[in-house]
């Protein structure tokens, strides 16, 4: 037998609280890029304790404009910021899957067109394969 619906949204409820408490809104949305159907376990989301995305991108673009102005410089920044971007990422997403999975038996990831899948989608399903905390 199946969950019973009042089960199955009060799980969902409980998710979405953990959802809530664990993430703020920068990582709530890359998660929905991510996982575009998700939109309504994922809910709506606080502010960045620590400070906004906005704050951030021009605490960066401070740092680009000072230091030592070099075009070489603010490339490096740029890529450590992308490098920075996708181990958020990958964390972001393991983090979901230890909170969702932890309410069930198991979880299934049904990943179609794996043969098309890029260099970057590779390593994220890499990262949750080799992730010992992941329940189920």
């Amino acid at each position: 037998g199946g969950l019973s619906s009042s089960r199955g949204s009060s799980i969902a409820a409980l998710i979405r609280d953990k959802i809530q408490n664990e993430f703020d809104e920068e990582d709530v949305e890359n998660l929905r890029r991510v996982f575009p159907g998700c939109a309504e376990i994922l809910g709506t989301r606080r502010t960045s304790l620590f400070r906004s995305s906005s704050q951030a991108q021009a605490d960066k673009a401070a740092f680009c404009r000072g230091g030592s102005g070099s075009r070489l410089g603010r490339l490096s920044l740029n890529l450590l910021g992308g490098k920075e971007s996708i181990s958020r990422m990958h964390y972001a997403v393991r983090r979901l899957l230890k909170i969702v999975c932890s309410h069930f038996k198991g979880v299934v990831l049904f990943i179609d067109d794996l043969q098309w899948s890029d260099t970057a989608t590779l390593d994220l399903l890499k990262s949750i394969v080799l992730d010992g905390e992941i329940p189920s």
